[in-house]
């Protein structure tokens, strides 16, 4: 110790004493220093924050015996021939923690240090949130975008070009590329790609070819999201992709399913520079838009199976404890005949069925499956006809999540047999596959290509005329200049009635066996009913009762 230290000392007192007793009792660190930056006293509350014992503190330079920081800023402080009055908060790593220094020089010079730690900690937990919230939000409205564009096609490349281009290459993500499922080997293909690591779509391609496992194909297998995080470590992903991922920055990628009702149409995969990978938000915002790509893709299917002039018939015939029909066409002892099948739009499916029997007992045992609701019985007597809606895993489900248009079908007490036809470019083994997974049993029985020959509209509407009566005709038009088909309607029955000069009743009739014609010429083409037979007569015959309006 100097001689300087002990004279000063033994002017002020030595130890504890040298320092003012209320400054001693502070509840902030206080350091007492000389003009040339040694330390002449301490209280305990610095003592601790520093981590070491006041008498190794005093009699030494505060700059050797302060911990040191990144920045330096108390030894620049003490570094001239007088120290200089300064704030500042620095993280000081030995102690790990962060400290606000504040130097007053006025006769003396004191040091008054403050734990700074838990307000820091708290500061970066807010600076994260708010950072974490402001991505979220890019990305949903990123998310949002894409959708809004999705929605416009329904063409698959044009999804996954869209898609692409708006999810790689930005500074949320710096590659994505989508695969497309829909072809005839047991393996992805690059349907379309964006971003600046050219390299990394030309490893994944190969990748692909030589059938090697790449981020993505597992997401297609399980139809769930797969996160894969620290790439250039994951031995699971091809060499090859790991280097040009690590050669661009890339640590981590998400591949989400292009699915809709349970069918898997294709993967995204995006790509990040970031090391937390993608948060759960981020996960199920771009879930959101890998099931709307794949509802755009479902769609672009149905509507490639109405327009086309071609398509291909497919007669299934399924096996399995848990084809609802089939359970209750043996437990009734009649076989059912599924007379049409139309997708709700929510993954369930809406039967008729008939029976070549009574319906007693097929309503009942239908109730009590699980995978069948809303059970209706429409007509009893003549052609007994049913309703009801399937939803889950069956294999009307799965014919309509994939797109087909269900036709009909038999339903026995072993195994049914369903009639479907899909575009004439559906892949009909990877429909097989779709209805296999909800069965024991799938087995193709028939499988031909169909040409529609679509009818004129003058054909179609003379045809339709010749089905009518002339009683029928006046009502119709009546009522379809009347505005009565119109919503709000411009006219009610009783007023078109009135305009007729006809009973209500009776204009309701006649009305509804018109409605029923016209449907029927649409949709059934091989209907029976022709003008001039016994049908036409009948349908002049007034009815007895009212029927309501």
């Amino acid at each position: 110790m100097t001689d300087r230290f002990d004279d000063e000392t033994a002017a002020g007192g030595s130890g504890s004493d040298a320092m003012d007793e209320r400054l001693q009792r502070a509840p902030i660190g206080i350091i007492e220093t000389a003009a040339d930056g040694r330390v002449v006293d301490v209280n305990d509350a610095a003592a601790t924050l520093l981590e070491t014992d006041p008498s190794a503190l005093r009699g030494t330079a505060i700059g050797e015996c302060f911990p040191k920081s990144a920045d330096g800023t108390l030894r620049e402080t003490f570094g001239g021939p007088s120290p200089t009055p300064a704030s500042f908060e620095e993280y000081y790593p030995l102690i790990d923690r962060w400290l606000a220094v504040d130097v007053h020089v006025d006769e003396g010079t004191l040091v008054y240090v403050r734990d700074r730690t838990p307000q820091k900690e708290t500061e970066q937990t807010v600076d994260r949130i708010d950072q974490r919230l402001d991505r979220i939000q890019r990305i949903n409205s990123l998310v949002a975008t894409v959708l809004q564009q999705v929605i416009g096609t329904s063409d698959r490349s044009d999804i996954a070009r869209t898609v692409c281009e708006q999810l790689g290459g930005t500074d949320l993500y710096r590659f994505a590329w989508v695969g497309d499922r829909s072809f005839s080997e047991e393996r992805l293909r690059v349907l379309a790609a964006a971003g600046d690591a050219a390299d990394l779509r030309e490893r994944i391609g190969e990748s692909l070819e030589d059938e090697r496992t790449v981020p993505g194909q597992a997401a297609v297998t399980s139809g769930k999201t797969q996160r894969h995080e620290a790439i250039a470590e994951d031995d699971t992903v091809p060499r090859g992709i790991r280097r040009a991922a690590f050669g661009h920055g890339l640590q981590s990628c998400l591949a989400v399913p292009l699915a809709y009702q349970g069918t898997v149409y294709g993967v995204v995969t995006v790509y990040t520079d970031r090391e937390d990978g993608f948060s759960d938000q981020e996960r199920v915002a771009l879930e959101t838009l890998g099931g709307v790509a794949g509802f755009a893709i479902n769609a672009g299917q149905q509507e490639d199976l109405l327009v086309a002039d071609t398509g291909t018939e497919v007669t299934v015939e399924v096996r399995g404890e848990t084809v609802p029909f089939v359970g209750a066409a043996r437990e009734a002892d009649r076989a059912l005949s599924l007379a049409g099948a139309i997708p709700r739009g929510d993954g369930a499916v809406v039967c008729y069925l008939t029976a070549d029997g009574p319906l007693e007992g097929v309503d009942e045992s239908l109730t009590d499956c699980e995978a069948v609701a809303n059970v209706r019985r429409i007509r009893d007597e003549t052609e007994p006809l049913l309703q009801a809606t399937v939803s889950g895993e069956t294999p009307v489900t799965a014919l309509a999540a994939w797109g087909a248009t269900i036709e009909g079908g038999e339903y026995g007490a072993e195994s049914a047999r369903l009639v479907a036809e899909v575009p004439s470019d559906g892949d009909v083994r990877r429909l097989l596959e779709a209805v296999d997974a909800v069965v024991s049993e799938t087995q193709l029985v028939a499988k031909r290509e169909t040409t529609r020959a679509p009818e004129p509209t003058e054909g179609f509407r003379d045809t339709l005329d010749e089905r009518l009566t002339d009683r029928q005709r006046t009502v119709l038009r009546t009522a379809h200049l009347s505005d009565y088909f119109t919503s709000p309607r411009g006219s009610s029955s009783a007023e078109v009635a009135e305009t007729l000069d006809i009973a209500g009743s009776t204009m309701l009739y006649h009305l509804r066996r018109a409605e029923q014609k016209l449907v029927e010429a649409f949709f059934d083409a091989d209907s029976p009913t022709e003008a001039g037979g016994s049908d036409a007569a009948r349908d002049d015959v007034e009815p007895s009762t009212t029927d309501g309006t």
